[in-house]
């Protein structure tokens, strides 16, 4: 299905492609036109939610999860439903992090699931829930799968149950040998210590933030998650002090920051909506890193949160083809709207 709306235009005085160090006024937005812009873009993430494609799917409910909580809960229960694994997954964690427990027995039924990730989702869903033992299949699954992205699912998972007790079962995990030799597990079990409040942990993460480039990328996504003050120092380091190849890394610093308060990467991240990646030989990648840093680049506005992002985020919401981008842009009107 297409997601594709027409938002009636904002009328935001103000230049977006501004980008000078001079501060551009606020724009001012009527009370109607920010109520007709935030229906417009939860309408078409709950819409969203329920596209065939279940990429597509599963980011809209995922968006859901943080802007709308409760409404996106039909969403949620049909994507459980669904033939795709992946929208299975999506609609089994966003039931267990709003906590819709009317159907607890359907949630320890999917721990049987054909794919191993799903199974990992309906044990989250069944631990807020109220089953404990769901948690076992958690803990078994990052100490023994010979699958490290099912061990790295595991250990995020296990660092949203908001259980103290889960310090223990990741500690415990990091000294596992296929752990070990994994930065991908070890970058997301630091994330889901910190997570719970483990301020070693946090330093870890921050000291990984420098590391090879995809444990770096990891790193600082997940210090942009946590939006602890002790990571600003590392945050500002990678949005100033690498150059233009490092752009992907810069916009990770700058929704950071923005999440700290400090919109020192605004400037970067709008001018980033319009990134195109140079012409070469394989179309299919230049279109891959077109796609992620236009799509890093919303997720930093989204956290900075500065109102004359608006205009352009209404821009890629109504016309923007890949749909992935128009989520991302309905999901970022959200945030922005709901801190103005």
């Amino acid at each position: 299905m297409s997601v594709r709306i027409v938002i009636p235009t904002v009328l935001i005085a103000t230049c977006l492609g501004c980008v000078s160090q001079t501060r551009q006024p606020e724009p001012t937005i009527t009370p109607q036109e920010r109520m007709t812009l935030q229906t417009r873009a939860l309408d078409l993430l709950l819409r969203a939610a329920e596209s065939d494609l279940d990429v597509v799917a599963g980011n809209a409910i995922e968006a859901l999860v943080e802007v709308a909580p409760r409404d996106g809960i039909p969403a949620y229960r049909l994507a459980t439903q669904s033939s795709s694994p992946l929208k299975r997954y999506a609609g089994y964690v966003a039931l267990g992090e709003v906590k819709a427990c009317d159907n607890r027995n359907a949630f320890a039924a999917r721990v049987n699931d054909e794919h191993r990730n799903v199974r990992l989702a309906a044990a989250f869903a069944a631990y807020r829930c109220g089953r404990a033992g769901a948690a076992r299949l958690l803990v078994e699954t990052l100490t023994d799968s010979p699958e490290e992205h099912l061990r790295a699912d595991a250990a995020a998972l296990l660092g949203r149950l908001d259980e103290p007790r889960a310090k223990g079962w990741l500690r415990a995990a990091l000294r596992y040998p296929a752990n070990e030799d994994s930065d991908r597990v070890t970058v997301q079990i630091q994330w889901a210590l910190a997570n719970l409040g483990d301020r070693p942990a946090l330093e870890e993460l921050i000291r990984l933030s420098h590391g090879s480039t995809p444990t770096r990328t990891d790193a600082l996504l997940l210090l942009a998650q946590l939006g602890d003050p002790q990571a600003r120092d590392a945050l500002e380091y990678h949005l100033v002090n690498l150059h233009e190849e490092y752009l992907e890394t810069r916009l990770l610093a700058a929704r950071g920051l923005g999440a700290l308060g400090d919109p020192s990467g605004f400037a970067l991240a709008l001018e980033s909506l319009t990134f195109t990646a140079p012409a070469t030989t394989n179309v299919a990648e230049a279109g891959n890193e077109t796609f992620v840093v236009r799509s890093l680049a919303i997720h930093a506005l989204a956290e900075i949160g500065d109102p004359r992002a608006l205009e352009a985020l209404r821009n890629i919401a109504a016309n923007e083809t890949d749909e992935r981008l128009q989520v991302a842009a309905a999901y970022a009107i959200c945030r922005v709207l709901g801190r103005t």
